[in-house]
């Protein structure tokens, strides 16, 4: 028998004797290894990820590891482990430190076991925020300093940074007052502290400061890792004359020495109007234009006039065109079934569509690391024909040429292309959001056919000269309105190490900019009382900016014993020139050319300016046993824009900190393991001001030489060689603890003053000039902030972390010019700047009630042609006379106080999201609401607010709201607009994001061999608690801070579902 075998072996195939042979091999091979995973107390913790990967190698550039998540006991298990190998276990968990156990020996069997014990993240010790020109760990900073990460901003679908802020910090405040695509909302840091400069904060993108009033949205957002905020003078002093408004410092991803991850984040949903704006149908707007028109015919002669004459009796009485009824509203008044009933909001707004593609790479070596990222976004604008398009990139580049040099480059490339209208102020009759109110809802938007129907409504009520309004959809499809924006910014730096602690950096930096706008208005779409044809103009206005950096900075870092000493010295240049040129074409003869190419009639305008700034900075950071901290800062700038004798301005910031945790007397305590104490004093400018507002400027002019008319020039301002910065001087007391290992808490008190205020001062008639631009004034502000903060929070199985915020702001004027105690603004003169009081104060009437009968008028004090129907006025002095002594002030547009509160529940592989915003004690002057909405004017569509309460001595006697007029709309009802009718309190609490998120098990992204995967829904602006009933609470239309509040048509906020994916390979 045993001759055989061999033979018989011999025959096998070779495969299956190889596998004979190697069986108990392989049998001996495989192990298996339990774990549990425990938190800082000891409890399990469900839903960490483990991954395993065997350190002996696998095919270069691959990646064996494998991945599991811990169950409700804390427990995870691997099978199939070779026997005798090493292992490194990776576990990470969303507010925990990340825990990993190298070289872990893998024995045969299954009797291998791994404890793993989590740490919570100490992010008050252990994280770092950028300072300007630096980083440093937060334990060590002794100014206000907000952080907030990009992925809590990203959770918010926007296409601006800046949007994604709202409620993330305290005492910095974002306003959207318009939320049309492409809009950029206002940041404003504790306050607001000048009369006439600009407000804005210096935007500072990987230590590139860019040009204020910047369009934001060439910032792709999802392209930040972080956003530190520069609060206080103390910590923005290091930027000098242009941080007086704070300053945002912008950091954003690079790459890591790591294998390179691609990573694709993707959303897309639709958004919708989120206000509380209605306005009646069009039954009751047959009814509400005829009792308007009834009674202005008859309050100007009762005992000669009668609601009945018909139109050719009320003509012969003298009427005029507005006393008579309109001519196509008795089927209405008769309640005729399945008539024209237009909803405009329905019409003019829309579902939009709203998308985002982040494709990014990043990884690197020891050597050089890298992150390129490609972004598409799309919004459509929930009004009809609006929207933006962008496209962007950034490349970021960072290498070691050796181990003293190292080179860095970032470039971050954009193109928007953005569908708007024109702001409501400036030309609300081509604005189809702010001239809704006009169109009646008896006239469709389309004709039988579905085209457009064109002047309708304006032929309709030329008869009685009622609205004549042009189809608000026909100005958004047929009124071109767009602008190209192209944009390209970044920076390349080289630093030199010579010596250890001592750094020599240089860095190279541009942004630039060029639009172009291109507006047409066709002849064939009619205007604010003018029917189609009208003549068609066109307008193309072309930008182009340069904006220059250089700067060299060193630095020398050295720690001697227990003392650590940071320095810092630099040197900084820029220039910025601007160049713009518009032509505007008329005489169009083919509305089929809707450029100025058509056009055979033009005029034309430039404007170009060039800033310079010079600045010389320097910085000294001292600590002692890391209990003791001081900073102190100064900078010298100077800036072409300022007076020749006043070029140059000083900046000094002084800041202490002691951290008393860490001295040996501080009790020993679970309850705070960390405590500091911060004050900080520090001075910062505001630079924001015309380029050549210190020079006497001309303006081409015409006059008379001899019998002819001759070309010339005329001087429009004084020059003034003393004009100089806005110095905002601030001091700050703040505290930090650390409540265990889980909580946070931030408080700080801060008062400023802003002197030197840049003004324009009347000046004798004799000068030849009304005003001239002057330093003269002071602003005060001063409030408290407090910033909470929580991670870890055991919640049964659930893990919880919030963050929360609350600052209050106090505005105050300290002085105006010599003798002056005021400033009134606005168009009806209801703004008041005054010495005392607060910036932009409304200022009007306030109203009491409604005069039901004459007997009432003649009994009380009361304005000058007060009519029955009318508002009564409160006489506020008491002299028995109602005129503008008695009005007073009602509010600001600046919030009084703000508040946010952001938090997130993870179970297992869910996690639930939100976050809140709330503004408090905020008022606003709706000039929409006031004029027409609500004003009862028989003019305009009103309100169901205004149409529900209005006084009508027969349908509506307990009517609150002054009776419909338009024929005899009284001299004293236009001066009731501005009242505390129409000045509307705007606070609100809005549920800004709320997110649903999964991430897919590692068994099922390894798999398909994916790194990681995450989808989620979303909805953004979900609701808003407001007494408000305009379209957007956060409304201000112009840029005048004097009239900071005042609203007309403004775009609404918009509400969105998203569904979305984060993918890593």
């Amino acid at each position: 028998m045993k001759q055989y075998l061999p033979t018989a072996l011999h025959r096998l195939p070779v495969w299956l004797l190889l596998l004979l042979l190697s069986a108990p091999a392989m049998a001996q091979s495989t192990a298996r290894m339990r774990g549990t995973v425990l938190d800082e107390t000891g409890q399990p913790l469900v839903g960490v990820t483990v991954l395993i990967d065997e350190e002996r190698g696998t095919a270069a550039g691959q990646s064996a590891a494998r991945g599991t998540t811990s169950d409700a006991k804390g427990l995870f298990a691997f099978d199939n482990l070779r026997a005798g190998g090493r292992y490194t276990v990776t576990a990470s968990y969303i507010g925990y430190e990340k825990q990993t156990t190298p070289n872990f020996l893998i024995n045969a069997g299954d009797n291998n076991s791994l404890l793993i014990r989590m740490k919570p993240e100490q992010r008050t010790l252990n994280d770092v925020v950028v300072i300007g020109y630096g980083a440093q760990s937060k334990a060590k900073v002794t100014g206000v300093i907000s952080q907030v990460k990009g992925q809590e901003m990203n959770r918010y679908a926007g296409s601006s940074f800046a949007q994604q802020l709202a409620g993330k910090a305290a005492g910095v405040v974002i306003n959207d007052a318009s939320a049309q695509p492409g809009s950029d909302p206002q940041i404003v840091i504790r306050g607001i502290g000048t009369l006439t400069a600009g407000r804005n904060p210096l935007i500072v993108v990987d230590g590139f400061p860019l040009s204020e009033g910047s369009s934001l949205n060439s910032i792709n957002p999802q392209d930040i890792e972080t956003i530190d905020i520069l609060k206080d003078p103390a910590s923005a002093a290091i930027y000098g004359s242009r941080a007086a408004n704070g300053v945002v410092l912008i950091t954003t991803k690079k790459g890591k020495a790591e294998k390179m991850t691609v990573s694709l984040d993707a959303y897309t949903g639709f958004q919708e109007r989120a206000d509380r704006v209605e306005y009646v149908d069009a039954y009751q707007a047959a009814q509400f234009f005829t009792e308007a028109r009834d009674w202005g015919y008859l309050s100007k002669n009762a005992t000669n006039r009668s609601i009945s004459d018909d139109r050719a009796t009320r003509l012969s009485k003298g009427a005029s065109l507005r006393e008579l009824r309109l001519n196509y509203l008795d089927p209405y008044l008769n309640n005729q079934a399945n008539l024209t009933n237009t909803n405009w909001l329905n019409e003019v707004f829309r579902k939009g569509k709203i998308s985002s593609y982040n494709l990014s790479f990043a990884g690197g070596s020891d050597k050089t690391n890298y992150y390129v990222g490609a972004n598409f976004f799309d919004q459509q604008g929930i009004v009809v024909n609006s929207g933006l398009k962008r496209y962007s990139a950034t490349i970021k580049v960072d290498s070691k040429l050796s181990n003293k040099v190292n080179l860095g480059v970032a470039i971050n490339p954009s193109y928007t292309s953005q569908t708007y209208f024109n702001n409501g102020v400036n030309d609300w009759s081509s604005d189809p959001v702010a001239s809704i109110y006009i169109m009646y809802p008896m006239f469709s938007p389309y004709n039988a056919d579905g085209s457009l129907a064109i002047s309708t409504q304006i032929k309709a009520n030329t008869a009685e000269d009622g609205a004549l309004g042009e189809n608000a959809v026909a100005l958004a499809y047929k009124i071109k309105n767009k602008r190209n924006f192209f944009r390209t910014f970044g920076n390349t730096y080289l630093s030199y190490q010579p010596i250890e602690g001592l750094t020599f950096k240089t860095l190279l930096g541009g942004d630039l900019r060029s639009s172009f706008f291109d507006y047409y208005n066709p002849s064939d779409v009619g205007a604010y009382r003018t029917a189609a044809p009208k003549p068609a103009v066109a307008q193309e206005t072309r930008d182009f900016t340069t904006n220059f950096l250089t700067e060299n900075t060193l630095t020398y870092s050295r720690q001697i014993t227990d003392h650590q000493i940071d320095l810092l010295a630099g040197y900084t240049y820029q220039q910025e020139d601007y160049n713009a040129t518009s032509v505007t074409g008329s005489s169009i003869a083919d509305d089929n050319i809707t450029n100025i190419a058509g056009a055979s009639a033009f005029t034309a305008s430039a404007d170009r300016y060039t800033w310079t700034q010079v600045s010389y900075l320097a910085r000294a950071q001292y600590s002692f046993k890391n209990k003791y901290l001081f900073t102190g800062t100064i900078r010298r700038d100077g800036s072409s824009r300022f007076g020749d004798d006043r070029k140059w301005g000083n900046f000094p910031s002084i800041t202490g900190g002691w951290i008393l945790s860490n001295e040996a007397f501080f009790p020993s305590s679970r309850l705070v393991t960390f405590a500091k104490l911060r004050a900080s004093w520090g001075q910062s400018g505001n630079n924001q001001i015309g380029s050549y507002s210190s020079k006497a400027l001309v303006n081409g002019d015409n006059y008379v030489w001899g019998s002819n008319l001759a070309a010339g020039f005329a001087a429009t301002t004084t020059a003034n060689p003393n004009l100089s910065w806005e110095t905002k001087t601030a001091t700050n007391i703040g505290l930090n603890l650390g409540l265990g290992t889980k909580f946070t808490v931030s408080a700080d008190y801060y008062t400023s003053v802003t002197k030197d205020l840049l003004l324009n001062v009347p000046v004798p008639e004799q000068s030849g000039f009304s005003s001239s631009m002057q330093n003269i004034g002071r602003v005060q502000n001063n409030g408290v902030e407090l910033e909470l903060g929580g991670a870890n929070i055991d919640l049964g199985p659930v893990k919880w972390g919030f963050n929360a915020n609350l600052a209050t702001n106090h505005n105050k004027v300290l002085a105006l010019a010599p003798g002056q105690e005021q400033i009134i603004t606005g168009a009806e003169s209801n703004f008041r700047t005054r010495v005392g009081g607060p910036i932009a104060e409304l200022y009007g009437f306030n109203v009491i009630g409604v005069y039901k009968s004459q007997e009432d008028i003649n009994n009380t004090p009361h304005l000058t042609g007060t009519l029955v129907g009318d508002y009564k006025v409160q006489d506020l002095n008491g002299d028995g006379v109602i005129d503008l002594n008695d009005r007073q002030g009602y509010g600001t547009y600046n919030p009084k106080f703000t508040y946010g509160f952001s938090s997130n529940f993870a179970y297992k592989n869910f996690e639930l999201s939100f976050s809140l915003v709330g503004i408090q004690g905020r008022t606003i002057y709706d000039r929409q609401i006031a004029l027409f909405d609500e004003s009862g004017e028989g003019f305009s569509v009103p309100s169901k607010y205004y149409f529900e309460n209005r006084y009508n001595p027969t349908t509506n006697p307990d009517g609150f709201l002054g009776q419909p007029n338009l024929g005899n709309f009284s001299s004293a009802r236009k001066l009731t607009r501005d009242s505390n009718l129409f000045f509307k309190k705007a606070d609100y609490l809005r549920m800004r994001n709320i997110q649903l998120a999964y991430t897919l098990p590692k068994s099922v992204t390894s798999a398909v061999r994916l790194s990681g995967a995450r989808v989620y829904v979303s909805a953004n602006n979900l609701f808003t608690l407001t007494p408000y009933r305009g379209f957007n609470p956060d409304a201000t239309s112009v840029g005048n801070v004097l009239t900071n509040g005042l609203a007309l048509g403004n775009y609404p906020v918009a509400r969105s579902f998203i569904i979305g994916a984060n993918i890593t390979f």
